[in-house]
């Protein structure tokens, strides 16, 4: 690799841009050769790569201690959202296209487990459902692997993680589907639901922000948002299309077809 820039490092890994093979590339690199870091960053990769899809970040090669996954170039949707709530059309079309990337990763057994603004990136900056990258698996699950090594703990960000998640609870796609709901409100909101967000999953909280945006969303938000997974929408499959039946009751273009968008399991 030439041209490396150190973007941060940490928990044993070092980020950095770059250039491999003629093309700019995001990499991560082990520094910190011990057990349990070998075992999350390996774990990692052995996710990302088990998915193509073209608003997944796989990697574009792995080796023993570094990752290369394409470096895109735009922002984070957090970023994008420190400038302001998005208006229903683009927070729509910017769930849709995670919900996209989640509907390819549940086909093939992944269980992303930190769906949030920051581990969105808008490539060229635009909330559209096109620019979506899903980025991040190292809290991720996969039915594929024969050891979880994040099992029984309770990993992920506490606003956006679902209660059972708080628990110990791995794997359950519903997850997924609750962490996209918060996700929804934030782009509408420009803030999540819980403000105490470790006293609602403790359950010692039910206090949530109004909700926000047009009141064609708010039973899709109602439904992602429920303590009781059972009650959430019963696949990514499903919140799509009630999403894109969302976009039409409020006069707007269905969301693309899914099978358009499929993905592929290695």
């Amino acid at each position: 690799m030439t041209d490396r820039v150190t973007l941060s490092e940490r928990a044993g890994v070092r980020c950095e841009s770059a250039c491999w093979a003629g093309r700019a590339v995001f990499a991560k690199t082990l520094v910190f050769d011990d057990p349990d870091t070998r075992a999350r960053f390996e774990h990692e990769g052995s996710v990302a790569a088990s998915v193509r899809h073209p608003l997944v970040v796989s990697p574009l090669a792995v080796a023993r201690d570094a990752l290369l996954f394409p470096l895109i170039g735009g922002v984070t949707l957090r970023e994008r959202l420190d400038g302001g709530p998005l208006g229903a059309d683009e927070a729509t079309l910017v769930a849709g296209g995670v919900l996209a990337a989640v509907t390819a990763l549940h086909a093939c057994g992944v269980t992303h487990h930190d769906l949030k603004p920051e581990n969105v990136m808008l490539d060229g900056g635009r909330a559209a459902f096109d620019a979506v990258r899903v980025i991040d698996f190292g809290m991720s699950h996969s039915v594929k692997l024969p050891l979880d090594i994040h099992s029984g703990t309770r990993m992920g960000t506490p606003h956006f993680m679902a209660p059972e998640q708080f628990l110990g609870v791995r794997g359950d796609p519903r997850s997924d589907l609750y962490s996209l709901g918060v996700l929804l409100f934030d782009c509408l909101a420009g803030e999540p639901p819980f403000e105490d967000a470790f006293g609602w999953l403790a359950g010692l909280s039910d206090l949530r922000a109004p909700l926000p945006g047009p009141e064609a969303l708010h039973g899709l938000l109602t439904r992602c948002l429920t303590r009781d997974r059972t009650q959430r929408p019963a696949s990514a499959t499903a919140l799509y299309t009630d999403l894109s039946d969302a976009r039409g009751a409020l006069g707007l273009p269905a969301l693309p077809d899914l099978e358009d968008w499929a993905g592929e399991c290695r």
